[in-house]
């Protein structure tokens, strides 16, 4: 008799915990996926500044090369976040 109210509680148990688990997870991809669109979105203005701004004045003024220091840092900041992807991890991604 105790070992069915052992197992019973056992199995209650271990469904929480696996749908807790489960669903931490896919919070945790949502918020990576975000983070990763804004480190793209960082990466790409920073590009379209630097072509903006091929002759560098506006980098070396007071004003503007605030802007451009601080999205420096901030595309250093999300680059050091994850770890980088290989070309092999992504074409066995996308094999998948």
């Amino acid at each position: 008799m105790w070992y069915d109210i052992f197992f019973v509680l056992l199995l209650i148990t271990s469904v929480v915990s696996t749908s807790l688990v489960y669903f931490s997870l896919r919070r945790i991809n949502q918020y990576e996926n975000f983070i990763i669109s804004v480190q793209q979105l960082v990466e790409y203005s920073t590009e379209h500044m630097k072509k903006v701004d091929s002759t560098g004045h506006y980098e070396s003024d007071d004003e503007t090369g605030f802007f451009f220091d601080e999205l420096k840092k901030l595309q250093s900041m999300l680059n050091d976040l994850f770890e980088p992807i290989t070309e092999e991890e992504n074409a066995k991604k996308k094999e998948k």
